[in-house]
């Protein structure tokens, strides 16, 4: 493997994280919307016959947001890691240098060599 390709692959790992952050935040948020909406049809619903089924929903919707608040737990860490400014600066120093090192491996690939002196 090449460099390039190793710090591209942890580049793309905190870009993952962060993105999965923010959904896992935003799902989170849903879920539990849901869940109050859920509650409330089991609270006016007379008939227990009819609360079965919404409470199967509930069901659901919870794990739901146990999966996600996990997902947000997991990566939070490294999401507020990369947030303070010294590290932001590294991640943003490390971005440059992917860039330099793609560039001289590219010139190694491509290289050859002139002899100076012709042959006899």
């Amino acid at each position: 493997m090449k460099n390039s390709e190793s710090i591209k692959m942890f580049l793309d790992f905190v870009d993952e994280c962060q993105s999965l952050n923010n959904t896992a935040r935003e799902n989170i948020s849903v879920e539990e919307k849901r869940q109050q909406d859920l509650l409330h049809q089991i609270e006016f619903e007379r008939s227990a016959k009819k609360r079965g089924p919404i409470d199967t929903k509930l069901h659901k919707c919870l794990n739901d947001r146990r999966r996600y608040k996990d997902l947000f737990e997991e990566t939070d860490e490294i999401v507020q890691f990369f947030q303070q400014p010294q590290h932001k600066r590294t991640l943003e120093q490390l971005r440059q240098l992917l860039g330099r090192v793609r560039r001289a491996e590219k010139y190694r690939e491509n290289r050859t060599y002139i002899p100076r002196i012709e042959k006899e």
